[in-house]
Parts: structure tokens; C-alpha cells; sequence
């Protein structure tokens, strides 16, 4: 008898079977089914036995893995979303997307995005995400090797001297499995030049064992977002019944307790959280007063700010709440620093307009740009598209978003012509022509 060990594989988290079906839970988040079509075997999950003679027994276990294989290249799914899950390895270039990969702004900050999709459905959401979005039609999961040895390639080329690593991205970066490893890996590689690795979240997923797992890689800091301290007006925010705004705060408390820097990340949207975004502000200078931030950022040889305030903006596939007043900076500013006066008068220094040198941001070697603006060129379609309308195909090294296509699923595997229309900061965006 042969036996063959899913457990052994550190994408599967999980197996099920029924009948003749294995129902696999894939790096936590993502499902899929696999069909088994062969009679000599016997399923007690996560042991599959074969029962045959050993040569055939190797073919079987050769089989049912290139089973599993193909069915996470093309039926994985997103439990969360519910939506296809389309799982990128080599040869997709991880450049040129805002979905997935890597993205570096000629800076020395290099933004990793392991995968989309949100647990929440945010009223203000830039992106559109959650399980209720309406442009969003698949997400995409990136190979931990894969991520990790294209994040090293890049950090290389700008020098890897005081790079931060930053995970953010469409959707909650906490989501991405093996999270712990994911950091521990590019801590390992940015230490080497005195860098860093941050992590911005909206904390729905982190427990005390998460951040004690973190802290204990090296993650130096969390930027934490937290936009109401009111309950009602947290679930109205975040679009869940079931967000717990009492364990954010919790939560919130421990990081700052740890050796983790904690970042208060709030989000005025005018004339809906206004008093809520100042309570925000309140809550976290109350925890930096009762426990004064000590850990250094290499970057700067300073201490990190406790907030990072943000203004609510309208993007393409954002959402706007139909109450809220759309702000230009100058305004904001001005109410920032009402604040910062107000808590002057109370003798407490802080300071709330900040700037990306405050995080050690500089300039750092950018990544050539392979085309042009107006330039058209040829690209071979490799997967489908994140919203309708959009392929992605894949020329010089980069993925490149064609827009404004029909019938998606028909250009895949085809070459294309299409024209240039953006290349900043090697985002690249084309329309089929």
C-alpha cells in the first residue's frame, strides 16, 4: 500500500472528502475540489492510501497530485469574496499590476501584495473590495517562494540599504497565508541593509498569538486603521454587523505593549465621522501618553509618529458614502492643526500633519521603464482581468492591464496588440486596440 500525506504540503491547511471528491482548503483563505477518478484508493483526510501494486500506486499519487495542481491553477476560490482566485507563480512578472506583486515608486519603500480580498465591505473603500463588490471579478494569490525571490531581486537592485518593506494592497494584507513566514522572510532580507518591514491592517484577523508571532520575526510596525470608537458607527464603517471595534482597541493596546510599533491609522470622511475621527486621534495620543512609543526606526535613528491621519478620497472603483462632503488637503490640514494646538494648550506635543520623511521615505533607484506612453505593443494574454473588461497580459517583463476588452476569456493565451496609456511607477495600463 502506497500513502500519500496532503498534510506534507504547506499550502493545504485543510482536507475533507466526499465520495470521491477531496475538498481542499488551500493556504487558509481559498477553497477547491478535486475529482479523484481512480477505484485503489481510500480516503482518511489528510491520508490518501492506495491500494494496487507499487508502480501503479506511484502513477496514482503522480496523477492525483497533478490533479491537485491543475485544480488550484484554475478552480481555486476565495472563501471570503467567493470569487476565482487566480494563483500566480513563474513566469507572471509581479511588476506592473496594482492587484498583486510588487511596486516600487522610485523610492525606497517597496509596497508587497501578496493577494486581494477583504473580509470587510467598507463604505468608503478605494478599491471596491469585500464580498459585495460590484467591479471586482477575481482576486489573485502569490506563491510564497515566488513573492519572497522577486522581492529579493528588487530589493538588491535598489541597493537594499534602509528599505521598508510595506504590505499593503487591495484588501486586508493580514489575509495572506503564511503571513509569519511572508515576514520573516523579507525581515531577513532587509536586515541585511538596516530596513524594515511594516504592515498596514484594519486588525479583524490578528489574536495576541499573531502579534506575539510577528513581534518575534521582526515586523517593526502595524499601522492600524480604527475610523469610529462608537460601535454602531465602526459596523456602519467597516459594512459588517459582526466588526468588533472593542477588540481593535484590545488589540491595540497589546501592540503598543509589544516591541511592534503601533500606528493609529484614522480616516475622516467629512460630515460622517467627524467627532468619531477626533476620538480616534484622542484614543491613541491617551496610549502613546500612558505608554511613550521607545522603538527606533532605523530609517530615521527617531521614533515613529503615534497617527497617521488620512483623508477619505473618491477614486474610479471606490465607493463614496452618500453623505460625506468631499475635502481638498488645505482643509484637512487646517483641522489637523486645530488639533495639534488644542493639545498644545495642554501641554502635550504632537504632531498629526505628517509626511513620508517621517517614515524615512527618500528616493532610491527607480526600475526602468520598458514603454512608453502612446507606444503600442505586442503582449501575449496570460490570465484574465480583475474587473470586466480587462486582461492581463505580459511583454518585457511586466504584466501589463488591458482594458476596454471583449470578451475576456476568449484572448487568453493570444497575442495582442494594444496601446500604452499609463506607465508611472511601472503600473502599467494599455487599451486593446
Amino acid at each position: 500500500m502506497t500513502v500519500l500525506d496532503l498534510s506534507r504540503y504547506r499550502m493545504i491547511t485543510d482536507v475533507k472528502c466526499k465520495d470521491n471528491k477531496l475538498l481542499l482548503e488551500i493556504n487558509k483563505n481559498y477553497e477547491v475540489e478535486v475529482e479523484i477518478p481512480y477505484q485503489e484508493v481510500e480516503f482518511s483526510p489528510p491520508i490518501i492510501k492506495i491500494n494496487t501494486h507499487p508502480r501503479r500506486a506511484e502513477n496514482i499519487k503522480i496523477g492525483i497530485l497533478n490533479l491537485i495542481s491543475y485544480a488550484i491553477a484554475n478552480n481555486l476560490k476565495n472563501k471570503i469574496t467567493k470569487r476565482r482566485t487566480i494563483y500566480i507563480n513563474e513566469p507572471i512578472p509581479l511588476i506592473g499590476h496594482t492587484a498583486f506583486g510588487l511596486i516600487e515608486r522610485g523610492r525606497n519603500i517597496i509596497q508587497v501584495r501578496g493577494h486581494c480580498g477583504c473580509n470587510l465591505n467598507c463604505i468608503f473603500c478605494s478599491v471596491d473590495e469585500g464580498e459585495f463588490s460590484k467591479t471586482r471579478k477575481n482576486d489573485y494569490y502569490v506563491d510564497l517562494d515566488y513573492l519572497i525571490s522577486e522581492y529579493k531581486k528588487l530589493a538588491e537592485f535598489k541597493g537594499n540599504k534602509h528599505l521598508e518593506a510595506h504590505l499593503d494592497g487591495q484588501g486586508e494584507p493580514s489575509l495572506y497565508c503564511p503571513l509569519v513566514d511572508l515576514v520573516q522572510n523579507l525581515v531577513e532580507i532587509n536586515k541585511k541593509g538596516s530596513g524594515i518591514v511594516s504592515m498596514q491592517t484594519n486588525g479583524t484577523i490578528l489574536n495576541y498569538k499573531l502579534i506575539d508571532e510577528l513581534e518575534e520575526v521582526g515586523l517593526h510596525r502595524i499601522n492600524l486603521s480604527i475610523n469610529a470608537l462608537d460601535e454602531k458607527m465602526a459596523k456602519m464603517l467597516s459594512g459588517r454587523k459582526d466588526y468588533n471595534v472593542e477588540k481593535i482597541l484590545d488589540l491595540a493596546e497589546y501592540i503598543k505593549n509589544s516591541k511592534i510599533h503601533l500606528l493609529v491609522a484614522p480616516l475622516l470622511l467629512p460630515n460622517v465621522n467627524d467627532n468619531e475621527f477626533k476620538k480616534v486621534i484622542d484614543f491613541a495620543i491617551d496610549l502613546e501618553q500612558k505608554n511613550p512609543q521607545n522603538i527606533i526606526n532605523p530609517l530615521t535613528g527617531k521614533k515613529d509618529p503615534i497617527l497617521g491621519c488620512q483623508l477619505c478620497r473618491v477614486y474610479q472603483f471606490g465607493r463614496r458614502p452618500k453623505k460625506m462632503k468631499i475635502w481638498d488637503f488645505e482643509r484637512f490640514y487646517n483641522l489637523l492643526r486645530s488639533y495639534e494646538l488644542e493639545y498644545a494648550k495642554k501641554g502635550i506635543d504632537v504632531k498629526l500633519i505628517t509626511s513620508p520623511k517621517d517614515f524615512g521615505t527618500h528616493k532610491r533607484k527607480r526600475l526602468p521603464y520598458p514603454f512608453k506612453v502612446g507606444e503600442v505593443v505586442k503582449a501575449k494574454v496570460e490570465l484574465d482581468g480583475r474587473v470586466k473588461g480587462e486582461v492581463l497580459g505580459v511583454a518585457k517583463n511586466r504584466v501589463i492591464q488591458i482594458i476596454n476588452c471583449g470578451n475576456e476569456r476568449n484572448l487568453i493565451g493570444k497575442t495582442i496588440k494594444s496601446k500604452i496609456l499609463r506607465n508611472k511607477d511601472n503600473i502599467i495600463v494599455a487599451e486593446k486596440i
